[in-house]
């Protein structure tokens, strides 16, 4: 059974060195030549178009399904009923963009320092539980919670 659906979004860790963007927003940064880096890897050298390292950045996301754990609300056929708002049921249509959002030099005395999870001198951290407590106020009136029958804008 479903107790959540979790995505992590890993952002390339490697900069071509000169360009603080590109045109297309992307081609100045790459991925490790071993592919993203992960919980246990840093995903290797960086290409040679692309040498300088720079910090992972991931984006987790992680929905509670645990109201949609009754066997009996899922298809009859036993598949898994989630899809993204866009279609997609396989979960790679996620996207995530970086705003920068640092505090004056913290940033740098991140990265001078090593910081790596909880281990960071010069800079205040939180748990897990602490930042789980961070809410946003709703803004739009809108039902977000149950099951839908069909995609908005499909045909019926």
């Amino acid at each position: 059974m479903c107790s959540g659906i979790r995505t992590n979004l890993h952002f390339p860790t490697c900069w071509d060195g000169k360009n603080l963007d590109s045109p297309d927003h992307q081609s100045h940064i790459a991925y490790p030549t071993a592919g993203p880096a992960t919980f246990d890897t840093d995903g290797g050298a960086c290409p040679s178009t692309h040498p300088v390292k720079i910090p992972q950045l991931m984006f987790e996301v992680v929905w509670d399904t645990t109201q949609f754990n009754d066997k009996n609300l899922w298809p009859e056929d036993g598949s898994q009923p989630f899809v993204f708002s866009m279609g997609d049921t396989t979960g790679y249509g996620q996207h995530g963009d970086y705003v920068f959002g640092w505090q004056g030099t913290a940033l740098q005395t991140a990265m001078d320092n090593a910081c790596f999870g909880a281990t960071c001198k010069g800079l205040t951290t939180q748990t897990t539980a602490t930042a789980n407590k961070c809410s946003v106020p709703k803004t739009v009136n809108e039902n977000e919670d149950g099951w839908i029958t069909k995609l908005p804008g499909t045909e019926a």
